[in-house]
């Protein structure tokens, strides 16, 4: 029965999830729950992050969706500000590659 209460709602907002998930992290970091509630907050947290998971991989899709019926480019991946940062130190840095 336990891990029935550890899945969150499929209708819940991500905003929504993070947020309880957020408050579940709290108490249990000042010591508030007992070992068993504790656990089961987790539990809680790690569904609820899940689902928030879930939730921004169809965000993710509506996105390239609409950037391809838009632009008539298809994106396979929104992964670049991983490589944008990387470039952006090595410009900080005066690593500035010249052709």
């Amino acid at each position: 029965m336990a891990k029935k209460q550890a899945t969150p709602e499929p209708s819940r907002s991500f905003e929504d999830l993070i947020e309880e998930t957020e408050a579940l992290a709290e108490k249990i970091e000042r010591g508030e729950l007992r070992l068993d509630e504790s656990i089961a907050a987790y539990e809680k947290g790690v569904a609820n992050l899940r689902a928030c998971s879930d939730l921004l991989k169809v965000a993710e899709g509506k996105v390239m969706m609409l950037l391809e019926r838009n632009t008539g480019f298809a994106l396979t991946e929104l992964d670049g500000a991983d490589n944008a940062d990387e470039n952006t130190d090595d410009d900080q840095n005066g690593d500035e590659k010249t052709a």
